[in-house]
């Protein structure tokens, strides 16, 4: 291949197919190679490894296989790997801990496997996405002090262990993701102390506790500006004791799920200051009492669900956005009435069974 001068090569979003390129490739002054959404096969090419002045290597969704190799590390320009979506195995490699310069590392969706190098310290990583791949090892050793680190996203893989109390060190930490894992203990007050967080998901593990009322000190409370990607995901865990009254605060937040907990309780009537909030799921715990008639002005409540507790009393008048929620939204609690649900009741009078139905 010729152009030897050429420093940006740009080929994204087609249907080119067949192997990257030949052992006569020799573009050693490429420093951006945008091969992403095509539909490529084979290995990553060791030609590639003659481009010391390479930064930015694009290689998402395409069929490539085999292992990642050792010599990208020897890559020393390499600001941004972004690999997602193939069919690449095995452990990252040790020689990845050279990479002194590198800002966004994504391997999400493939078969990565093994631990991480515990020598991954990398003082410059702004972005890390390995989601859906076969990651193991505890997760205390995995999380460095990485000042820089924006986005954390090591959901849907085999983590185990808990989260550190010393997460706070990560100061610019905006996206916590590490649902489908196997963490466990508590969650970290410490959390609390990254002003930056926007999304938290730690669902689907085996987090037990109660959830910190000092999460309204993060940037989901008042006075903060955010973008539409913002929520608290704490869904099925193992998390007890009662919602916290100051959840109720987090007046940025578009979406809280909660369910398939062991909750306690009532709803907090302080949820109707989540004047943003479009998704709200309480189903699954055991939280009793009234659904808090305040909830109505929330406008933007496009998902409400509170299926399968023990609530009680009348449901919220059928305005607004409450006007949209049906049957499933409230199921599986004995107590509730009002419309949309249909109470049967049974009443003994002079030995005749008399059926009344209450909507």
């Amino acid at each position: 291949m010729g152009c030897f001068s050429l420093e940006i090569l740009a080929l994204s979003k087609n249907t080119l197919q067949g192997h990257i390129f030949s052992e006569k490739f020799n573009l050693t002054n490429l420093k951006r190679l945008q091969l992403d959404g095509n539909k490529f096969i084979g290995e990553i090419p060791e030609s590639l490894s003659k481009c010391y002045l390479l930064g930015g290597l694009y290689l998402s969704d395409n069929h490539l296989s085999g292992k990642i190799p050792r010599w990208l590390g020897s890559l020393l320009a390499l600001q941004d790997i972004i690999m997602p979506n193939n069919n690449l195995e095995g452990p990252i490699p040790n020689e990845f801990c050279q990479l002194d310069c590198l800002k966004v590392l994504d391997l999400s969706n493939n078969s990565i496997f093994g631990t991480l190098p515990s020598c991954l310290s990398l003082g410059s990583i702004e972005q890390v996405h390995l989601s859906k791949n076969k990651i193991e090892g505890q997760l205390e050793s995995i999380i460095h002090y990485y000042p820089y680190l924006v986005t954390l996203d090591l959901s849907y893989n085999r983590l185990h262990g808990s989260i550190p109390n010393w997460i706070d060190k990560l100061p610019q930490l905006s996206y916590i993701l590490l649902a489908n894992n196997y963490i466990e203990g508590e969650i970290p007050v410490q959390l609390c102390q990254l002003k930056e967080v926007r999304l938290i998901d730690l669902s689907h593990n085996n987090l037990s506790g109660h959830i910190p009322p000092c999460l309204v000190n993060t940037a989901l409370s008042e006075g903060r500006i955010l973008t539409s990607m913002s929520g608290i995901d704490l869904s099925c865990n193992k998390l007890t004791g009662e919602i916290p009254t100051q959840i109720g605060y987090l007046t940025r937040i578009r979406a809280l799920n909660l369910s398939h907990n062991n909750l306690t309780g009532t709803i907090p009537t302080t949820f109707s200051n989540l004047k943003q909030i479009e998704s709200l799921d309480l189903s699954y715990n055991l939280l009793h009492g009234k659904i808090p008639p305040q909830l109505i002005v929330l406008n933007t409540l496009a998902v409400f669900r509170v299926a399968y507790n023990n609530l009680s009393g009348k449901i919220p008048d059928r305005v607004a956005q409450f006007s949209t929620f049906e049957e499933d939204s409230y199921e599986g609690n004995p107590f509730l009435c009002g419309l949309p649900l249909f109470l049967i009741t049974f009443t003994v009078s002079y030995g005749i069974v008399i059926i009344g139905i209450i909507g």
